[in-house]
């Protein structure tokens, strides 16, 4: 059942908290400004209607924004409540009432929150902030960070070695007879391998590993069919590993990185700057830098990927549309700004720059593609309409063809139609590749030439002002919790607190704001 806090402190409660407390305390602001009612609708159906109270739902909700503002774990802010007077004045908590301790902290989190309604309040407290008259334009930005898991991550070797080590520990719980002798076995073969040479590669481990995994399938296979809690853990431990092997052995780009952390990524940010972990992908409202929408993704995954679903989220929740995008150049392929085109949505997205490198034949760039991309001209002049569509790897082109009459005759054909080796033309006549919808591209390439687009782009610095203050004082820059549904957890938490410390300094900070 659920419970609350009583509204009322007593008379001694109110006198001590008047004293210590100072007004213009950041607690004391959210208290005035954020309502946090909700919670009490957003969790009801994940209570029981009968039975003892619970602790109250609201005052849980907030112990755990307290941690993100003053980046504590559930034992320090436990530790902390029970001595600072401000912080049990926030929970509505009497100077002798008991503090939750911190199991029940993460039993609140975990049971009776979960990853879907942590989304759910920050929706609610962004609907506040337009609510408040927050935001005002139609012109976010977008970006992603890095958010490392919360682990470390061993050499490949390590890893093959850790994780059949963690099958053999979960097969000891409830099978002692077949795991015994295991370990001992497979270091053995390691050592042997090592007595023929002192180096030995990583593949190696991992041909071992797999070797000794076919063995246990074998004995274990009527355990690892089992469905009870004894044998998940062993089925689990036994998942990875197997998972683990295969993708080290066909040398996978999407690799597990630790068996602790097994949904963690690694992807290269920039060259020789490996990241490992989760993304934190947001887009915020350029004039408030309110973050409106976030998503969250192991850290191989493109940003580019995520545009549509994070334009797509501030419609569905909150019945807004942008009506301009500003990103940075990796958000601008065609897909993207074709879908921001389809929509009526002003893509403000620089293109890369061209390579300095010498290019021999002519390239994409050096043709003339009509705006409604039914015909080319070549950089003799030389127009084509004729085309086919192909599709590529999940993405359709418009194949142009030209006349091989014009191309014989043609006094750029050298630097046209590509040579082998022994200097002859491998086409006969030029073929050009264009993206099927490079309609969207010719927009946009009139879009970056006007003064318009300079202002605006110069402005990305807002979104990447929102990552460094949630780095520094919300501690998003490394997960609390692991797996891919923990990162989720700590990044909406940091993102939602992030809103609210904004929402404060807007309204109580900002004279020119006005609240309808």
């Amino acid at each position: 059942m659920i419970g609350k806090n009583k509204a009322q402190f007593d008379v001694f409660d109110n006198i001590i908290f008047d004293k210590l407390i100072p007004k213009n305390h950041l607690l004391v602001e959210i208290d005035e400004v954020v309502d946090f009612s909700f919670v009490y609708e957003k969790l009801k159906d994940n209570y029981s209607t009968i039975g003892r109270e619970s602790k109250d739902p609201v005052m849980m909700f907030k112990i755990l924004i307290l941690e993100y503002l003053y980046c504590l774990s559930d034992v320090k802010v436990v530790e902390r409540t029970k001595t600072d007077v401000v912080f049990r004045w926030f929970l509505g908590l009497k100077l002798d009432d008991s503090v939750p301790d911190d199991t029940t902290i993460s039993y609140f989190r975990i049971n009776h929150v979960g990853e879907e309604k942590f989304e759910e309040f920050f929706n609610e407290v962004v609907k506040q902030c337009i609510g408040k008259g927050l935001v005002k334009s139609r012109r976010y930005i977008i970006d992603s960070t890095d958010v490392a898991a919360n682990v470390n991550y061993p050499s490949e070797k390590k890893l093959a070695r850790k994780s059949f080590e963690r099958v053999i520990k979960e097969l000891e719980k409830i099978n002692f007879e077949i795991a015994k002798g295991q370990l001992e076995k497979y270091e053995n073969d390691i050592q042997k391998e090592y007595d023929k040479n002192e180096h030995v590669k990583s593949k190696k481990y991992f041909e071992i590993t797999k070797e000794h995994l076919g063995y246990l399938y074998i004995k274990t296979y009527d355990l690892l069919q089992e469905n009870n809690n004894e044998s998940n853990k062993y089925q689990e431990a036994f998942d990875i590993c197997y998972t683990l092997v295969n993708q080290y052995l066909n040398n996978e780009k999407d690799k597990i990185v630790s068996i602790v952390d097994p949904e963690a990524r690694v992807a290269h940010k920039s060259p020789g700057n490996i990241k490992r972990g989760y993304k934190d992908h947001i887009m915020v409202d350029e004039d408030s830098e309110i973050i409106l929408s976030s998503v969250q993704t192991p850290f191989n995954v493109g940003d580019e990927k995520k545009l549509k679903e994070l334009v797509e989220k501030i419609e569905n929740n909150f019945e807004i549309k942008p009506k301009e995008i500003t990103a940075d150049k990796v958000y601008g392929t065609t897909d993207n700004r074709a879908y921001l085109k389809d929509n009526e949505i002003t893509a403000n997205i620089a293109f890369y720059k061209e390579s300095n490198k010498e290019i021999k034949y002519f390239g994409l760039k050096d043709f003339e593609i009509s705006n409604d991309v039914n015909s080319v001209k070549c950089p003799n002049g030389i127009i084509s309409t004729s085309f086919k569509v192909v599709s590529q790897k999940d993405k359709e082109f418009r194949v142009f063809k030209f006349d091989r009459k014009d191309c014989d005759s043609c006094k750029l054909r050298d630097k046209c139609l590509m040579k082998n080796k022994n200097g002859k033309f491998i086409r006969k006549s030029r073929c050009l590749e264009v993206p099927l919808r490079y309609d969207a591209v010719l927009n946009d390439l009139q879009r970056v030439t006007t003064m318009e687009f300079e202002t605006v782009y110069n402005k990305r610095y807002k979104i990447e002002r929102r990552f460094a203050t949630m780095a520094r004082n919300h501690g998003l820059r490394r997960c609390r919790y692991l797996k891919l549904k923990g990162a989720k957890i700590h990044i909406t938490m940091a993102n939602l607190v992030c809103n609210i410390v904004r929402m404060i300094n807007l309204l109580l900070h900002q004279p020119d704001i006005v609240v309808p």
